[in-house]
């Protein structure tokens, strides 16, 4: 073979690999403004795990829209689909650091008189400006009770694995009803009963309530909308319902009045029961 002859074969060939490889074309990454899914694993210093999406449906964001803690949408940004890394965030990126005169001590009295305070309760507080502060019960006297209004993970650096499984159209745009995929507003507009949820997803039986409600989303698919409402994302609506502690679990009847609410943990079998008195079978 000539040395000309050699070199356009040598040219073919790099052409057909660039053909087959994709080379050269524009790799998508996200950025702000996408909207992701990601699958997270969340570990503390000592590796203890504290959060997963893994085993369950992957957690789905809008990139520069504050969804997220700012280490972790920063670790996001400029990853491919099918990539893998593992971050560590510091604090003041992740829940900021922990502060002493956010612990306080108050008087039982200031409680609404049917709730019955236990440690590790999560209650609403309303602030001067019109916000809320999700804070915890640490202690409980037969007067007082101490409270905790710092994150449950401020303070501490958070090291997450994180791989970029879509980048997807935003989950506001989407018409199916089931568990989180519509606002609550919508919810209750569109004619069927409907079961929601108040809660963090850093809250202990709030994690709990979790396959329960996925489990309902499924069983009464087309029947009932099964929304879970993030506090933290979502203060003027859990200031608009009263939410005081977490997880709340509200029902409403297909006009979209309210029923009946529930604190804390709700077996299965007792909301199936309490849909059935409401005709949903």
């Amino acid at each position: 073979m000539t040395k000309k002859g050699y070199t356009a074969l040598v040219s073919m060939i790099l052409l057909v690999v660039m053909l087959v490889t994709g080379c050269g074309s524009a790799i998508q990454q996200a950025k702000t403004g996408d909207t992701v899914k990601v699958h997270y694993t969340g570990r503390l210093q000592d590796d203890t795990v504290f959060d997963t999406s893994v085993g369950s449906e992957p957690l789905e964001f809008t990139l520069g829209q504050g969804q997220v803690i700012p280490g972790f949408e920063q670790a996001v940004i400029g990853m491919q689909v099918g990539e893998s890394k593992t971050v560590t965030i510091p604090a003041d990126q992740a829940y900021g650091p922990r502060r002493d005169d956010m612990i306080l001590e108050v008087s039982r009295d200031e409680l609404p008189e049917d709730l019955e305070p236990t440690v590790g309760m999560y209650l609403q507080m309303n602030q001067g400006d019109g916000g809320i502060m999700i804070v915890t019960i640490t202690e409980v006297s037969e007067t007082t009770i101490k409270i905790d209004a710092n994150h449950p993970l401020a303070g501490q650096d958070l090291t997450f694995d994180i791989e970029l499984i879509d980048i997807v159209e935003s989950q506001s745009s989407k018409t199916d009803l089931g568990l989180t995929s519509v606002p609550l507003e919508q919810a209750l507009s569109n004619g069927k009963p409907t079961l929601a949820e108040f809660g963090s997803s850093t809250c202990v039986p709030c994690k709990q309530m979790k396959p329960i409600l996925e489990q309902l989303a499924v069983e009464y698919q087309g029947r009932l909308n099964v929304v879970i409402v993030e506090v933290y994302e979502q203060r003027a609506l859990t200031q608009q319902y009263g939410i005081m502690a977490i997880p709340t679990q509200i029902v409403f009847d297909s006009n979209g009045n309210e029923i009946t609410r529930h604190v804390g943990l709700w077996p299965r079998e007792e909301i199936v029961e309490q849909l059935k008195k409401m005709g949903v079978d």
